[in-house]
């Protein structure tokens, strides 16, 4: 190789590099998979409502002593805990970052100052529709309070003068649903919200599935539907940029994908693990049997031991072999999928890497 090839040959290693999954730097945990709303598509309603151990978080915290980010946050609604803001105070005092995914409808007053108190990163409300009575057929609650909490949470950290938590969307995205996406980025700027959004069709994966009813079941998008979908936000100029800010901003999710981007596309079995209400390790959210395809038990199983486990999903999912648990995972690419990628991003890398004339 000559000279001048090896430092193109060094980037292009680098681009296609896969870093160490060596330890738990995200992990997330499950307060509680009680709620106060009823969604038909919730994996949680279908679970036995119980909370999080107090005793357990300070156990979680000396287990994986590399944390960097907790999301607080499960199958139910995490502020229900009672423990939760001292759970989220433990891990602050570590320097630990945190942020949650919440229904917005427990945002009051006290609560939101108990947030800005702790420094939490983001905070995602979760919402399919705007309408107030479609919002109740889908979640069983009111919206007017959501959006009440949302503008209570956004005017007090103003009033604080603090950038922090961002606060954004999570949608899922229903059959039926699809056409209120730019209602709801139209919302997102009237309450002066900035931590973008995550749009996810209804889930697919037999986990998922195993717990919808006929009429959740007849709201899955068939491949047409998430072509209509997608061809909605790429033509909206604020759902682009709600998307584009959520990339960038400081939830879990977003920030586990960027710091363990990996070519079979699962961030979690580089760097993450999940943490259910009995103290249950999985490799990640979507695993709803830990019983069954868990790393092991949090205070019982080694650390050492946790890793292999989930160093064999890894090497499973690099294969092109997904195990069970992972089959219609939306973050698994095959080979195939891969291998375009990776084409795609060294053309991107030459193009600009390209002496000019």
């Amino acid at each position: 190789m000559s000279d001048k090839q090896q430092p193109k040959r060094q980037a292009e290693d680098i681009l296609l590099r896969d870093p160490a999954g060596d330890k738990v730097v995200f992990a997330q945990v499950e307060p509680t998979t009680r709620c106060n709303y009823i969604c038909g598509f919730c994996s949680g309603r279908q679970m036995d409502q119980s909370d999080f151990a107090a005793e357990d978080f300070t156990r979680l915290l000396d287990t994986f002593p590399d944390l960097e980010h907790i999301e607080l946050q499960g199958e139910g609604e995490p502020l229900l805990h009672k423990g939760f803001f001292e759970m989220a105070r433990q891990a602050r005092a570590r320097g630990i970052k945190l942020s949650m995914i919440t229904n917005g409808s427990l945002l009051s007053q006290d609560r939101v100052a108990a947030i800005l108190d702790i420094g939490m990163q983001a905070i995602n409300v979760s919402v399919e529709s705007p309408d107030e009575e479609e919002f109740r057929e889908i979640r069983g609650g009111s919206f007017r309070k959501v959006k009440q909490g949302i503008a209570r949470l956004l005017q007090a950290r103003r009033q604080r003068g603090l950038d922090r938590p961002a606060v954004g969307f999570a949608i899922t995205v229903l059959k039926h649903t699809v056409d209120r996406l730019p209602e709801i980025a139209v919302l997102y700027e009237e309450l002066g919200m900035d931590g973008g959004v995550t749009i996810q069709p209804l889930n697919r994966m037999p986990n998922y599935q195993s717990v919808y009813g006929p009429e959740i079941t007849a709201q899955l998008m068939e491949p047409e539907d998430v072509k209509r979908l997608w061809a909605l936000v790429g033509s909206d100029a604020r759902l682009r940029a709600m998307v584009e800010a959520a990339h960038k901003s400081r939830h879990f999710y977003p920030e586990m994908s960027r710091r363990f981007a990996a070519w079979h596309g699962c961030p979690w079995v580089k760097g993450g693990v999940y943490v259910d209400r009995h103290g249950g390790l999985t490799s990640c959210c979507m695993v709803k049997d830990a019983a069954v395809h868990g790393l092991g038990k949090l205070g019982l199983t080694p650390l050492e031991a946790v890793l292999a486990k989930r160093r064999e999903i890894d090497e499973a999912l690099t294969a092109g072999h997904p195990p069970a648990q992972c089959v219609g995972c939306g973050y698994y690419r095959s080979p195939g999928a891969r291998e375009v990628l990776r084409r795609r991003l060294l053309e991107r890398y030459r193009r600009v890497s390209r002496p000019r004339e």
